[in-house]
């Protein structure tokens, strides 16, 4: 685990210096994954709203294994699309509770359909900073569906 840490460090001071940095390698994530403590992520939680997200930030730190769920509780299918945070965290898995898993390592966004929609991913941030996520169909971000991520 103390490799992953230097990792994570390595990669947000770099972040922090110059902010067009790529995203980690899939080799550099895949480290991290296996290396990581899963039974000692944090449950955090954001539904997605027909009117926001909620809550309007989520605050995490970064070198932190996170399981994140993501519940619809509107009458509209919404999505949680944030490109710059999903491209910057080291992902082991999404899972639909009781149906399915999976494991990848790169997330480009998530879409929960309507009503109890709900599906949790399993992460670690690697870069400190504050992240857009918004959803994208129609005009719901500008009614309000988006929220902001912010990893220190």
């Amino acid at each position: 685990m103390k490799s992953s840490k230097r990792l994570v460090a390595a990669f947000a001071v770099g972040l922090a210096a110059c902010q067009s940095l790529p995203e980690p390698s899939p080799a550099d994530k895949a480290k991290v994954v296996a290396e990581t403590d899963w039974n000692r992520a944090t449950s955090v939680k954001i539904d997605l709203r027909d009117a926001g997200f909620s809550p309007p930030q989520l605050n995490l730190v970064a070198g932190r294994p996170y399981r994140l769920t993501i519940t619809n509780v509107g009458a509209n299918n919404h999505y949680l699309n944030a490109p710059e945070f999903f491209g910057s965290i080291a992902t082991r898995r999404a899972e639909v509770p009781r149906h399915a898993e999976v494991y990848m390592s790169r997330i480009d966004r998530v879409e929960v359909f309507a009503a109890g929609g709900s599906v949790d991913l399993w992460f670690v941030p690697l870069a400190k900073g504050r992240f857009r996520a918004h959803c994208h169909l129609g005009n719901h971000a500008e009614m309000g569906v988006e929220g902001l991520i912010v990893v220190e």
